[in-house]
């Protein structure tokens, strides 16, 4: 007896499937769809699992380095210094004039400061005695005094990174260095006030100096050899407020310009003494 469309008891379960033409049964559509949904969560999982932390250092390292560049950030940058290289003629006197940029005044003793990758200029400022291969005249490095004397009376002292060229046989200078670990050393008096200051030596030379330019420390040299009248005259005419010596002739120096390249002036020589001195800046 058929039992179609006969209701089923509470305790019977009915099965209703579909068939396909062979008699097999076809899973509903659905199924697909919840298979694919499936494996697509699976995937995901696992990408975020293996790269989501690298995407979040990576947004944090953002966040860190949007803020460090934010409006009203207080971090320090440090400028490079470097040296301007100029060219000029004042009077038919070739000069070339060193302006140090972003750059801290200091003075050094020894020839390994000309191999400090730093340093972006280094001129010999004091003189050496002959006899002894001494310091000539008063001199101070760090607040230290490590030479004694007068023998000229051009000065340079460097207090606080600011430097101050004067001539006075005495002066509070020397003791300011002292007191507060600056630098301080003397020379010929070229130029002060404006107005040129006649010295001793007569003969020709390559001419080094160091001036109060336009407002601004520079070393200015000069192309021909020239007397120390003439040299001084030429700064006068240049428009050099304060001036004094440094060594001359060929004694090494260098400046380094806002491109990295370095140009040097004079000839090292094959056996300095220990106690070649440089003004430098860095």
């Amino acid at each position: 007896m058929s039992r179609k469309n006969i209701d089923i008891d509470d305790n019977e379960i009915r099965i209703i499937t579909s068939k396909s033409g062979n008699g097999t049964s076809t899973p509903p559509r659905w199924l697909y769809y919840a298979i694919v949904c499936t494996a697509v969560a699976i995937i995901a999982t696992v990408y975020a699992l293996l790269w989501g932390s690298d995407d979040t250092a990576d947004s944090e390292e953002l966040a860190v380095t949007q803020e460090a560049a934010a409006p009203g950030d207080t971090a320090t940058v440090v400028k490079k210094g470097y040296v301007e290289i100029t060219d000029t003629v004042v009077g038919n006197v070739p000069l070339v004039i060193l302006t140090p940029r972003d750059a801290t005044p200091k003075l050094h003793i020894g020839i390994d400061v000309l191999q400090t990758p730093d340093v972006v200029m280094a001129m010999q400022a004091a003189d050496i005695r002959s006899d002894n291969g001494g310091i000539v005249g008063a001199y101070v490095v760090d607040g230290n005094l490590v030479s004694k004397g007068q023998a000229k009376s051009g000065f340079c002292a460097i207090i606080d990174g600011n430097i101050t060229i004067g001539v006075a046989d005495a002066t509070p200078f020397l003791e300011k260095a002292i007191e507060s670990d600056g630098y301080f050393f003397r020379q010929y008096p070229l130029v002060v006030g404006n107005q040129l200051v006649e010295n001793k030596p007569k003969g020709r030379s390559l001419r080094k100096a160091l001036a109060e330019w336009n407002g601004t420390t520079v070393v200015v040299l000069s192309r021909s050899r020239l007397t120390f009248h003439d040299f001084a005259q030429t700064l006068v005419d240049l428009g050099v407020a304060n001036a004094i010596y440094l060594v001359g002739s060929e004694a090494f120096g260098f400046a380094v310009d806002s491109e990295g390249n370095r140009t040097e002036f004079g000839k090292e020589a094959p056996s300095p003494e220990a106690s070649t001195n440089y003004i430098i800046w860095r």
